[in-house]
């Protein structure tokens, strides 16, 4: 039951941050987006102030190089074990052609901000995931204040089962949680680029607006909905415990 709660007692992660990864297909329509995550510490005699600093004037810049197609947000340990850091850049793009552009972009006319973030934090892993949303809340008609909450999970299917018996567990869960008001969005990360840990198959993220919302959920579940979802998902997958993350919006993509 531990594990369990672990991982799924959050909720509503991008949803309520102004934007959705893998936009509004149901799970037997994939949609993949692409996401990518650095994990860094600030250096010494540096903090949040300092990074604010370095994001306003990198957010200025993507204004005028009219870069609409990218999401980002920094992510605060919150529960987490001995994979500590003290910062995480989250990055989304629209699609795999902003990615591209975007890149290109940064490496050619971004040094100058790059050195500035360089002079807060100290980077020790770049990686790039393929996002597929599997889950969404209700829209509840708040508008988002910036901030979030979010947990990740490594899971991996189970020896002769597939992904596919996995969705259909997720679609009958989904059908559930929102009966029972239960206010959760997932996605799941496929890893592409620059993971040293290949010891799962897929992250597992799922959030919520704030920790009011968690502090609900975790209290459903603990009232005995965590056996709805042991009997659809145990027999299907393995998942480690998950960490939870406090998130901030850096930059809204522009709509489409």
């Amino acid at each position: 039951m531990k594990t369990t709660l672990m991982t799924i007692a959050s909720a509503s992660l991008f949803l309520s941050a102004g934007f959705a990864i893998a936009d509004s297909h149901e799970p037997d329509k994939p949609t993949f987006t692409p996401v990518e995550a650095y994990a860094c510490n600030y250096r010494d005699g540096k903090g949040p102030a300092d990074l604010e600093k370095v994001n306003a004037a990198w957010n200025n810049w993507m204004d005028d190089e009219e870069q609409g197609d990218y999401f980002a947000a920094l992510l605060m340990p919150h529960y987490y074990g001995e994979r500590q850091f003290d910062v995480a850049w989250l990055g989304v793009w629209r699609d795999g052609n902003a990615m591209g552009t975007g890149t290109d972009l940064w490496i050619d006319e971004g040094g100058e901000f790059g050195a500035a973030y360089n002079e807060v934090v100290d980077c020790f892993s770049h990686t790039n995931y393929a996002s597929q949303r599997v889950q969404q809340a209700p829209d509840t008609g708040e508008e988002s204040d910036g901030a979030f909450v979010v947990s990740f999970s490594n899971c991996s299917v189970k020896e002769g089962r597939t992904f596919d018996e996995y969705l259909a567990a997720q679609t009958d869960w989904n059908a559930y949680a929102e009966e029972h008001g239960i206010h959760e969005s997932a996605w799941v990360w496929w890893p592409i680029y620059g993971e040293s840990d290949d010891d799962y198959h897929f992250k597992i993220a799922v959030g919520m607006p704030d920790h009011t919302t968690a502090g609900a959920n975790w209290q459903l579940y603990s009232e005995g909905h965590y056996q709805k979802w042991s009997e659809l998902f145990d027999h299907l997958i393995d998942c480690d415990s998950a960490r939870l993350y406090d998130g901030r919006v850096v930059r809204e993509m522009a709509e489409e």
